[in-house]
């Protein structure tokens, strides 16, 4: 049986019909909800009807917070979805800051026990390993949005840590979807340090060599003043949101 394609994304997503019934999900979502059937079974009731609205509109982008149910409890999430045709509809579901802190958190514990004993511990390090990978992956995924365009949704503080962390993840990532352009998203972003945008310039020249556009959403006020400088020396391209970048006119290029 040939493997699904949506099987081995780092995050939870869907491929449901045009009656919003799962046909296909990655690994990570069947890990969260088991086997899911009907899309709207796995939503807490007050997200239903926003989630309804939300499957129905075929040309709007905008991710839409909702609340899932899970054995361990409530998942909050955002999601983003596209109709890859009038029966076949994508999802990507984002775990908001909460979740990937309680990654962290536990994260934190298991290395705290790692520091006691080694050799009892020996699989706890290989789950604090896994863990980290997450993290790693929650801090900067990439999310295809159709037309050729990669979202890159950042979290938590750009740092140097951070950056050796999740730089390779994208760059492969963005060259596997054959991008065209890449939304970096700074909205959930906290911190700034050098650098970080030091990082970003690095990763802006390395788009550039690969023939890919490069736009940042969601500049903050403090992120701008680490930011200015690179704008003018790279030809940096900002926009003042995710929605106004997939609202422009396709380029004739």
């Amino acid at each position: 049986m040939a493997r699904s394609p949506l099987a081995e994304w780092p995050l939870p997503a869907f491929q449901l019909n045009n009656s919003f019934a799962v046909v296909d999900y990655s690994l990570e979502a069947q890990e969260l909800f088991g086997i899911p059937g009907d899309f709207f079974e796995l939503l807490d009731e007050g997200s239903r009807q926003k989630a309804e609205r939300l499957l129905k509109t075929h040309g709007n982008h905008k991710p839409v917070e909702l609340n899932f149910i899970t054995a361990a409890g409530f998942f909050l999430a955002d999601v983003y979805h596209r109709w890859d045709s009038d029966f076949s509809l994508n999802l990507v579901l984002v775990p908001k800051d909460a979740q990937m802190a309680g990654i962290t958190a536990q994260l934190v514990r298991l290395r705290g026990r790692l520091k006691e004993t080694d050799y009892e511990l020996l699989k706890e390090k290989e789950r604090s390993d896994a863990l980290l990978e997450k993290v790693r992956e929650l801090s900067a995924p990439c999310i295809a949005i159709g037309g050729g365009k990669v979202l890159v949704p950042l979290f938590g503080n750009l740092d140097a840590a951070k950056v050796e962390a999740i730089r390779p993840h994208i760059v492969t990532q963005i060259y596997e979807y054959e991008a065209e352009m890449v939304i970096i998203d700074l909205t959930a972003m906290g911190t700034v340090t050098q650098e970080g945008a030091s990082y970003l310039e690095s990763l802006v020249q390395t788009l550039g060599v690969m023939g890919i556009d490069a736009v940042i959403t969601g500049v903050k006020p403090d992120h701008a003043q680490k930011l200015h400088l690179l704008k003018s020396e790279l030809n940096l391209r900002f926009a003042a949101s995710l929605e106004a970048v997939l609202s422009e006119a396709p380029s004739n290029k």
